[in-house]
């Protein structure tokens, strides 16, 4: 939805609604969309394919009929071809039309999957909030330690997919495996600069799965730090909890946690506050400990 290939069957069809379907522009780009389009079009990338052809992208001009053409054609798809699912590399419509793709793939094939890989918040300026119901591959092109920006909005503004089961993960240079936690975040193997298993065991053997999370953003989140800068999530079970810290401050930090004992269904004088030891993340500790948060630029605290 953000180009279109040259060798589309219907692009003679889409050329003649004007710039309805494809973009306008001043042309250019791979010599055979010069000798047949002339002008009125902007180029994207394109890529040589078998037997000498050449794929080349022509970008479209967004929300139009054109969304219907693309959600019809993932129906045809769908019904005729064995897939499993779509991977989606960063897209240039909202929620509504990603609704509608949902309902075509359930339709026709229940369990398909969406994996949804965002670049930023994505290139059609549009938050990844607005794209539910989809695995999330977020921070294409992102600082690391932007991802309170990037993902945090999209929380507070309360279309959160981890909490629905939407698995998220972070991809420029691994994320930040600290505030990544805060939202339930890990790298993605095999591109990950490091490996987010010794946290997918932890995850595994607490039973986050089957936790509700209650992040910072949220008012009823039980766990309080008493500061702006060094934010706490919250994933309850009945019986326990398990807190992840992360920091933005500049500087070293002492944190003196608020909890809300009822809320966790926890006695203030039998819970133990214990850190287990995860690889490359944190050593074990356990009894009575204030918990110091570090700031620093590469690890995030």
């Amino acid at each position: 939805m953000r180009e279109l290939t040259s060798r589309l069957p219907e692009l003679w069809a889409l050329r003649s609604l004007g710039e309805e379907a494809l973009g306008g522009g001043g042309g250019g780009g791979y010599p055979w969309l010069r000798e047949h389009l002339g002008s009125g079009y902007s180029p994207a990338w394109y890529t040589d394919v078998e037997g000498g052809r050449v794929d080349a992208a022509i970008v479209t001009s967004g929300a139009s009929r054109l969304y219907n053409f693309y959600v019809e054609g993932i129906n045809w798809q769908v019904r005729n071809v064995p897939i499993d699912g779509l991977y989606l590399d960063d897209v240039a419509y909202d929620g509504t039309i990603l609704k509608r793709v949902r309902k075509v793939l359930d339709r026709a094939r229940p369990g398909c999957l969406i994996d949804l890989h965002s670049i930023r918040s994505s290139r059609s300026g549009r938050p990844i909030n607005t794209l539910s119901s989809s695995l999330t591959w977020t921070g294409s092109g992102s600082a690391r330690d932007s991802l309170r920006r990037n993902v945090a909005g999209a929380m507070a503004r309360r279309v959160q997919w981890h909490p629905f089961g939407l698995m998220g993960e972070m991809l420029q240079d691994g994320g930040n495996r600290w505030r990544g936690m805060l939202f339930g975040m890990t790298a993605r193997l095999p591109w990950a600069a490091s490996d987010p298993r010794p946290v997918w065991k932890i995850w595994d053997e607490f039973g986050i799965g089957e936790s509700r999370m209650l992040g910072w953003w949220e008012k009823e989140c039980p766990i309080r730090t008493g500061r702006d800068d060094v934010l706490a999530t919250a994933y309850v079970k009945p019986g326990k909890t398990l807190v992840a810290l992360a920091s933005w401050a500049p500087e070293k930090a002492d944190v003196r946690l608020q909890v809300d004992w009822k809320a966790l269904g926890l006695g203030a004088n039998k819970a133990r506050l214990v850190a287990p030891e995860i690889k490359d993340f944190q050593p074990a500790k356990s009894g009575g400990w204030r918990s110091r948060s570090r700031w620093n630029r590469n690890a995030g605290g």
